[in-house]
């Protein structure tokens, strides 16, 4: 495998990783962060929802590009 070659695919799994770093933060926020503030209101409790479905398909994404990429080597 060449430099480049090995560059190329390296630089290839930083938008997976970084996927699934953002979506686990976001949902340890959402745990942990937000749970006060849900339980005083509606609104921060949908928020808290939302941050947990976005943390949720970001890690899935990622882990599903990282399972392709892995496929392909």
């Amino acid at each position: 495998m060449s430099t480049q070659a090995s560059t190329r695919s390296s630089s290839g799994l930083i938008v997976p990783i970084a996927a699934v770093v953002i979506g686990v933060v976001l949902v340890l926020l959402a745990q942990f962060t937000l749970d006060a503030l849900a339980d005083s209101s509606d609104t921060w409790h949908n928020i808290q929802h939302g941050t947990f479905f976005v943390g949720g398909i970001l890690v899935g994404l990622g882990g599903t590009l990282l399972w392709a990429s892995g496929r392909r080597a």
